[in-house]
């Protein structure tokens, strides 16, 4: 039940996110003006009405997409019963409620963009939307590296990201009822959720890769 209710509770933020994001930020203006500099007019409207007939496609996945990524965290994490002796007896269900008391960082970080764009930074492009992540590296991009494989990973080096894995770390800390030290929590989460997200970016980048060349 405890689950149950954070799992809805981060689905009902995500789909408020995706309100706000298509209501005041990802306008119609903003993507017409985006198409409009390489498709015809014509092409651009056909578009403009499919994204209308379809909106509520975004709402209908959001929710399988959050139950997915959270039981591939959990999963991951799951390992942790074989690494330490003082974790064998932790329940699926105690990790999956670790997991979602994490995903509220990216919440906050998903209201974090939102106010970034709507009240400060409010001259933007569509281009600048699609790339930006809070408190990332992928806002020093070009700074960096113009390469597009690399435009995840950087997306990825991020403060909340880094935050998501205190918070699991802490999770982990709590279910081992204190008897080992954080920093060796999170060293199991690096072992585990680590080395899940490490395979995701490598396939991620490859995919990049494949397309761009």
């Amino acid at each position: 039940m405890k689950n149950a209710s954070l799992l809805l509770l981060v689905i009902f933020f995500s789909l408020i996110l995706i309100y706000l994001d298509k209501t005041y930020i990802t306008t119609d203006s903003k993507i017409f003006d985006f198409l409009a500099k390489d498709y015809p007019s014509s092409v651009v409207q056909n578009y403009m009405e499919s994204q209308k007939k379809w909106w509520w496609v975004s709402y209908v996945t959001t929710p399988v997409l959050i139950g997915i990524k959270v039981l591939l965290v959990a999963f991951c994490l799951n390992f942790v019963k074989i690494i330490s002796e003082k974790l064998e007896n932790v329940k699926f269900r105690d990790i999956l409620t670790v997991v979602l008391i994490a995903e509220f960082v990216f919440i906050i970080a998903g209201f974090y963009k939102f106010f970034n764009f709507y009240l400060i930074d409010t001259d933007y492009t569509l281009e600048t939307l699609q790339t930006y992540y809070p408190l990332s590296l992928i806002n020093f991009k070009e700074a960096i590296s113009t390469e597009k494989w690399l435009a995840y990973p950087l997306q990825l080096a991020n403060v909340f990201e880094l935050m998501y894995w205190g918070v699991l770390a802490w999770g982990i800390w709590q279910l081992a009822d204190k008897k080992i030290s954080y920093q060796r929590s999170l060293g199991y989460v690096a072992l585990t959720y680590g080395v899940g997200l490490l395979f995701w970016v490598g396939v991620v980048c490859f995919l990049i890769l494949s397309v761009s060349y």
